[in-house]
Formats: structure tokens, sequence, C-alpha cells
């Protein structure tokens, strides 16, 4: 286990670029030794964050107020849109300003959206509600108004850098993230669950959308994809295209997406111990999956239900369509003088963001299934190794105490933190570099030997620790109804 030290950071930058490395405000942080912040661009509303694979990164900016609560995008101090940031710079080359919730982003592989790879290049950005696409969608007939504007995606020409431009637009019932597909000219434009993916008035499921994109001057509504009782939050595809699994309220459903517009489910997760299966991240060789709680019914920071609850949990998905748990990675620990509390508590970001410690975004180190990245919110970045699924090793530890972490990934050689009240962060670290197939020069390690083992008797407790009562309606709140557990 790595050495962890606590100090005091004063990132003190030159200003360039764009929005240019201002000068940083002094923050205490907790993070590991071999950790180093190469980059910072400062802002409110840091969201998903995606990698053209060699130089750029589009990160998105949410439409959020101080207090990290989401605005309308007709409040005349809305923010928010894609920063493009050159990583072998270290600047930010451009800005897309387009004020919307949750600015949620993905690049578009150029071999699969784009006749000509050498001409073509994209990003698409989900939202619900958007000033940019504000006109463009009130007459589309597939979405629903959204804070001052529309639900729905649009497509962004990022060819340019220094200005990027708006190509397409479609509608979607709720838009909360989208996800490519990986061999094929389509996107699925995910609802939420919860609150986001509820259609509010009607008490109705919004359904999963499913994009044309062949010509991404005009991405075509092709159909839609009503699943689980909640509708998905997030979608992980398989690299061969043939499989999604689809993170939803209560479980994860394993889908066939073989025919990309008709999605059959074959197979669930179910996990007692996960409250909020949020998003399922597929292995680069295709064996495991990763599988997120974001537990925010129940996220305090310290404890046996902490320890439990909000964790990264791993299955072996050797077949597809029966996945079995393999191990569980924990939230992040923490100094002793972080206010704790739960959702319901009073605390200086309206109760919740100094001790939501579950996680969040996350993604795998390319060509390595032993080493994952991940956000946390107020537990910041972490990467482990689960080379030994039966004790996960923390290989670094990113933890600003001011923070947010919304994403925490591996792109280009840096860890990666978009947090919601820091803005976007480039973090150095070495070793999981190493780890990087196509940047090390050591040889890869082993895989795991053996047969698939379900380590679910072990792994998840046959008495679950307590989680709050309390219930909140969508209605009333930016949070869904937590529903009561069934009897024992």
């Amino acid at each position: 286990m790595l050495r962890s030290t606590r100090t005091r950071l004063v990132a003190v930058l030159a200003t360039i670029g764009l929005m240019g490395f201002g000068p940083t405000p002094e923050a205490d942080v907790t993070k590991t030794d071999n950790v180093t912040q190469v980059a910072h661009f400062p802002y409110i509303g840091g969201g998903e964050v995606d990698f053209d694979g060699e130089r750029y990164l589009f990160a998105g900016q949410a439409n959020l107020d101080a207090n990290l609560q989401r605005k309308r995008t007709d409040d005349k101090n809305a923010v928010g849109g894609i920063h493009i940031v050159d990583t072998w710079t270290m600047k930010e080359v451009g800005f897309l300003d387009c004020p919307g919730t949750d600015n949620y982003v993905r690049y578009l592989d150029p071999a699969v959206f784009s006749d000509d790879p050498g001409e073509g290049e994209y990003i698409v950005v989900a939202f619900h509600g958007n000033r940019c696409t504000r006109d463009a969608l009130k007459d589309d007939p597939n979405t629903r108004p959204g804070y001052g504007a529309s639900n729905g995606i649009m497509i962004v020409d990022v060819r340019n850098k220094q200005q990027p431009r708006i190509v397409g637009t479609v509608g979607a019932d709720s838009a909360h993230t989208v996800m490519p597909h990986p061999t094929e000219p389509y996107v699925y434009v995910l609802p939420g669950g919860l609150a986001n993916g509820t259609n509010v008035p009607n008490r109705s499921v919004s359904p999963t959308a499913i994009i044309d994109v062949d010509d991404p001057t005009n991405p075509t509504y092709v159909t839609e994809f009503t699943h689980n009782a909640q509708g998905c939050h997030d979608l992980g595809f398989t690299a061969d295209g043939q499989y999604a699994y689809c993170a939803g309220f209560g479980e994860v459903q394993v889908w066939d997406v073989s025919d990309v517009r008709n999605p059959r489910v074959t197979g669930t997760i179910v996990n007692p111990a996960i409250q909020f299966a949020h998003n399922a991240v597929v292995s680069p060789s295709g064996k495991y999956l990763a599988v997120n709680d974001e537990a925010f019914g129940f996220h305090t920071c310290t404890g046996e239900s902490a320890d439990l609850y909000g964790s990264l949990w791993i299955y072996d998905i050797s077949v597809p369509e029966d996945p079995v748990l393999a191990g569980r990675i924990s939230p992040p620990g923490h100094p002793d003088d972080q206010t704790f509390g739960t959702l319901y508590d009073a605390g200086p970001v309206n109760g919740w963001a100094d001790s939501w410690c579950a996680a969040h975004n996350y993604n795998w180190v390319p060509g390595n299934d032993d080493v994952i990245v991940a956000s946390w919110f107020a537990g910041g970045v972490t990467a482990h190794d689960i080379s030994d699924l039966e004790s996960p090793e923390l290989i670094a530890h990113y933890m600003p105490h001011d923070g947010v972490a919304w994403s925490g990934h591996y792109y280009g050689g840096y860890l990666v933190s978009n947090d919601m009240a820091r803005g976007l962060e480039i973090l150095d670290v070495p070793e999981v570099r190493a780890a990087d197939a196509a940047r090390s020069t050591a040889p890869p390690k082993s895989k795991r030997p053996g047969p698939r083992v379900d380590r679910s008797a072990e792994l998840i407790p046959a008495v679950l620790p307590p989680r709050p009562v309390t219930q909140r309606d969508p209605q009333d709140s930016a949070f869904c109804v937590i529903p009561a557990r069934p009897a024992a």
C-alpha cells in the first residue's frame, strides 16, 4: 500500500490558453505521494470527460450554481458547455459555450461515425435542457421540457478544436447520458433512472432512445427501448458490440444488441448491497464488468455501512449472459476532521457534498484488466490494482477536501478528474501510466488463472447495514423516492 500524505497544496501557475491555468486557491488535499498535479482548469460544474485516444480531452461542464445545484438554461447567470484541452501542451484550446444540464460528453470514433475518418470528427453531448438547442428542439416530437429548454443530444463537429460547432440535434424524452455503439453508427441515449429518468408529471418511465448517426449532420431518432422499472442510468458495451450492460435502479440488465436497433434482455445482475447501480463498464479484454453504486441515500464516509455502500463491484462476464460476482473496491478513507453525515443533514453544500463517498464515473486503463481509475465524489479519485480480486491494492489517491469529483478517468497517460467544485485537474501518476500497455515497456502481467468463482456469499453480508428511511418525492426534489427495503 502506498503511503498517503496530507499536505497544503498551493498551485501557482502561469495564465495560458483560452481559460488558462489561473492561480489555484490553496486546497487541503489528501493524496498518495506518487500523485502530482500537472494542470488545473477551475470552474464550477465539472461533469463527464472523454478523450480522442491521442491528444484532446473533452470535459463537460454542467449548469450549476455556487451551491452545486442545477439551474435553468434561461437563467441569466447560466454556465456550462464543453472544454477542449490539449494534453500535449496542457492548454485549453477551445470551449463550446452551451449552458445545459448535465452536458454529458462522448467522443465519436471517426472509424465508426464518419465516412471519411480523415475528415470527420465529432462528439455527442446529452442534456436535460440546453440553451444552444432550445430553439432547434422546441418542436421535436420526441423531447419534453427540461430546465428551461428540452431534453436531447447534440452532435458537435470538433475538427477545428478552437471553434467547435453544433451540426445536428435530436430530442429524447430524457437524456441524462449517451453511449456510442462501438462498431455501428448509433448512439443509445439513456434516461438516467430515478428523478432524471422518470417523466415526473405523469410518473411514466422514460425509455432508452436509439439514434442513427450515420450522417452526423442529421441524427435520426430510430426507435426506443423500454426496459427495467426505472430505466437505464448508463450503459456499457462489449468491444465487439454484441452485448450491453444497462445499469439502473435495482438491477443491471444484460442486453443482446447484436441487432443494434432491437435490444433484447437476456440476463440480470441483482445485488442487494447496491442501492443504485449507476454505470457498468466492460474491461479491455471483455472478461470483467465494473458496476458502481451511487449510494445517494446512504453515503456516510466512515463505518461499516460506508465500507459497503457506494462500492465499485467487479463481475466476471466471461459468460456474458451469466455474470458472477468476483470482487469489490470499497470507498476510500477520509481524514478524521472531515464533516460526516447523510443526504438529509445540513452541510456546506446542501448537506451532501462533503460527505458523499460513493463511486461515480470511472474507466479501465487501456489494454489492462488489472487497473481501474474511479471518482468518489467527496472521496476524490483513485486508481486500484485488482489483479488479486480478493485484495485490491490502492495505487493512487487524490482527494482535495473542497472537491466533489464527478469523473475520474485514465486518459492519455494521466489521471483526469472533473470536479463539480474545482473543475478539471490533470494528474501524473507514473505507476498508473506504466500499466498502460501502449505506454509501457514492461511485460504485461499474467492473467488471473482458474475458473469463474462466484464470491457473492463472501462479499455480500447476510444482514446488510441499515439504510435511512427518509423519503423524498421526485416532484419536490432533485432526488427520487428511496423505496423501502423488503422485509427479511
